[in-house]
């Protein structure tokens, strides 16, 4: 179970995050993608978010076993958190965040550090261009008490199962304006189903 710290705060970065995803449904970071590809990876996962004080936008992607670090930003519908050209390497979600309050009153930019001291549950090793899966997950906040930063845990769960989020998956990039651009991706996701 990975534990981390949180932080109200990250308003024009989040923002323009969502923006930058919003134009390739994910991969922007200073890491351009081209979705046919075909050296990159489908990476999908989910985080339920039900309890946590801010709703899920966006969750980072770092490579760690490159000399610079490269970060991904995924894209997130409804919990599912997914990107449709990661390169090869070694990844795990760094970070991830949302909006929280009252809408139109009191809206915060929340951060979630996932934990990365060391690997963590949602490590990969892309060796292959292929479909990933990070797992579920869902976040358990553990208030800090007066005068301390309140913690969370992401505990990993079975339900969503991968068949079930590679499915939503699938209608999510099947509805695009242009499905073309996505042959690829969802022939892989496809045929992982197939196999479930």
């Amino acid at each position: 179970m990975s534990s981390g710290g949180f932080l109200p705060f990250r308003p024009l970065l989040s923002m323009a995050s969502v923006l930058c995803l919003g134009l390739v449904l994910g991969g922007c970071a200073g890491t351009p993608i081209d979705p046919k590809d075909e050296s990159v990876s489908l990476v999908f996962g989910y985080f339920d978010m039900a309890d946590a004080p801010s709703n899920l936008q966006w969750a980072s992607l770092k490579r760690y076993d490159a000399k610079e670090p490269v970060w991904y930003d995924m894209a997130a519908r409804d919990g599912l958190i997914y990107h449709i050209g990661i390169a090869s390497g070694s990844y795990q979600v760094e970070k991830f965040g949302g909006q929280g309050g009252i809408p139109l009153l009191t809206r915060t930019p929340y951060e979630y550090n996932f934990g990365t001291r060391g690997r963590n549950e949602t490590a990969i090793r892309i060796q292959k261009s292929g479909v990933y899966f990070l797992g579920a997950y869902k976040f358990i906040e553990r208030p800090g008490g007066l005068f301390k930063a309140d913690k969370f845990q992401m505990k990993p769960i079975k339900e969503p199962s991968e068949k079930e989020l590679l499915q939503r998956l699938i209608t999510l990039l099947e509805s695009d304006s242009d499905t073309k651009i996505y042959t690829r991706q969802i022939a892989w996701a496809k045929k992982r189903l197939a196999e479930l």
